[in-house]
């Protein structure tokens, strides 16, 4: 940028200095040439002139030859030619590159040559005169060189001073400039240093001050940009902020980590990606905001997850809109809470009016099956086969029934857990022994991944066994002939306390993901002689017992049960 500034600064005052000193000097050169040359074709005529007059009076051609002789010599500088007649009497042709023939002619097509011709006719003579015009230039200009370079010294000394100005103001700009880039590189805490009481010298005390004050900004804005960038990196909210035509412009980790949990990375069409994009797009054609929750399945695990996600518009400080900011989270655990509240709101509710039920029930159906014992038992020898078995399937039947009473009082009101220590294998190996039947049945294979050594759990014994008996029950149900049955121990941290977990993992037929929400939901069943009390009573009884149970299933691959069971930890638990 100097360089530039210096140049458009010399170059026109160099040219406005020096253009009218060279169009004078040169006129007056050329005017000085011209006058040259015309005295020196006046003497010419003038000498012709005096040839005439002289010669005129001689009237011996012997002496008008010598006289004329004489005075041709003195024509110094000048190429000449003279004869008599058509010899050549006299010649002085120094310098002069022109052929003889050529010069008897009276012109030639040279330039640099102009030939005067006068003839004597009393003497039988013609003189020629070649005039040089090269040589009238270089004698013009021997007589003027002092002036010459007394012009050029002169524009030197002139150019010198203008630089040597032009140096010293443009030496300021320069510091300026220099400031200036320390500026845009981000180094304002530099000050200029301009050496100067005028106007460059306050202008150099401003521009510090200005660099001061970018400084102190630049940093406030540097910290609130670090700030901002915190915030975004350190919270669990996922981020994404896109213009007015829906192109996505940012977004934070928490986002990125979100949408690799439910999707594939060489999906080419992810749901995730098509809903946010979509609520997006939402949001800018309604000029409002929106809220919903979505559903989705981690890729891995294929685990339920929700999010609840918000777009809303982004708006400057004059209020127009710039964009649009969606923010998600991740509220499954919020959600599985929400279900939970839901489903104890409900069997609460199905509790009170199954014990009731159930004691009303319960009474009648004890005289019938009563009566029918009676009855069976003196008829007996009167009665025929068909009528004997209508007997036994009245009392089957109540029997049945009673059983279906007693689970609906142990899920409308199970007795208060007795806790005490127990060894989970203990009570695993005793609920595998009373399955055995069903297991050789189905020709199942069962492993036990035992990797822990303390495995005692602070749990209602009696309860634990009918969790199992329950749990592997469901699973031998579900697993076709020659089917597998993994059962894995396990220690790990659940809900920020220490705890047991028993997984039993089947490759049966899974759970329709339409049903898995239900499972729990009592008298729901998928099969054709269950009750639907089961897996509500062994919810029951683990949450009572200070554990829980979670069951993920991938339907037609097979389902995991896991059972969280409170680790004993000594006095903490006894008191």
């Amino acid at each position: 940028m100097k360089l530039k500034f210096k140049r458009r600064i010399v170059l026109p005052i160099l040219f406005l200095m020096t253009m009218p000193t060279l169009i004078l000097s040169i006129s007056f050169f050329s005017r000085m040439q011209k006058i040259y040359y015309d005295n020196v074709v006046q003497n010419t005529e003038n000498f012709f002139n005096l040839i005439s007059e002289r010669t005129y009076k001689i009237k011996d051609d012997f002496y008008s030859e010598q006289m004329l002789s004489s005075e041709l010599s003195s024509l110094k500088k000048l190429g000449v030619v003279a004869y008599k007649g058509d010899d050549i009497f006299y010649t002085s042709l120094d310098g002069i590159n022109l052929d003889i023939s050529i010069i008897k002619l009276g012109h030639t097509e040279n330039k640099r040559y102009e030939i005067k011709k006068k003839a004597y006719e009393n003497l039988n003579v013609s003189i020629y005169v070649v005039i040089d015009k090269y040589e009238i230039f270089f004698d013009v200009l021997n007589v003027y060189k002092p002036y010459l370079i007394l012009i050029i010294v002169s524009i030197f000394i002139s150019l010198q001073a203008i630089l040597f100005l032009i140096d010293s103001f443009s030496k300021p700009i320069s510091i300026l400039l220099e400031g200036y880039n320390d500026v845009i590189t981000g180094n304002p805490k530099n000050n200029i240093d301009i050496k100067m009481e005028d106007e460059l010298g306050l202008l150099g005390e401003a521009f510090n001050e200005m660099k001061q004050q970018i400084a102190i900004g630049s940093n406030k804005f540097l910290q609130m940009k670090r700030f901002n960038e915190d915030i975004l990196r350190s919270i669990s909210t996922g981020i994404i902020t896109a213009d007015m035509c829906g192109k996505i412009r940012n977004y934070n980790d928490a986002a990125s980590d979100i949408i690799e949990r439910v999707m594939c990375l060489n999906e080419k069409n992810p749901k995730i990606i098509k809903i946010l994009v979509m609520q997006i797009n939402e949001t800018i054609d309604r000029m409002d905001s929106v809220n919903r929750i979505e559903h989705f399945n981690e890729y891995n695990t294929k685990e339920s997850v929700y999010l609840d996600i918000t777009t809303a518009l982004m708006r400057d400080s004059s209020g127009e809109c710039i964009g649009v900011i969606c923010s998600f989270n991740d509220i499954t655990n919020r959600k599985k809470i929400e279900e939970s509240v839901e489903r104890i709101d409900r069997l609460t509710s199905l509790g009170e009016l199954t014990a009731a039920l159930a004691h009303e029930i319960r009474n009648p159906l004890s005289g019938i099956k009563m009566s029918a014992q009676i009855l069976n038992k003196r008829l007996t020898s009167h009665l025929k086969a068909s009528e004997q078995n209508l007997f036994e399937a009245i009392i089957k039947e109540t029997d049945r029934l009673d059983l279906l009473i007693t689970d609906l009082l142990n899920f409308s009101k199970p007795r208060i857990p007795k806790f005490q220590i127990i060894d989970v294998f203990e009570i695993l190996n005793r609920a595998l022994l009373f399955s055995d039947k069903k297991i050789r049945e189905k020709n199942t294979i069962v492993s036990i991944n035992n990797d822990i050594d303390e495995s005692q759990v602070y749990f209602d014994k009696g309860q634990l066994l009918q969790i199992f008996l329950n749990i592997i029950s469901n699973s031998l149900d579900a697993i076709d002939t020659e089917g597998g049955l993994k059962i894995s121990v396990e220690k790990l941290v659940y809900k920020n306390d220490a705890c047991i977990c028993v997984s039993f993992e089947d490759n049966g037929c899974g759970i329709d993901k339409e049903n898995i929400n239900r499972i729990f939901d009592p008298f729901f069943t998928t099969k054709e002689s269950g009750t639907g009390l089961g897996l509500s009573v062994v919810h029951k009884l683990a949450t009572s017992n200070n554990g829980n149970i979670e069951i993920e299933s991938i339907e037609s691959v097979g389902t995991i049960v896991k059972v969280y069971l409170p680790k004993y930890r000594g006095e903490i638990n006894e008191y």
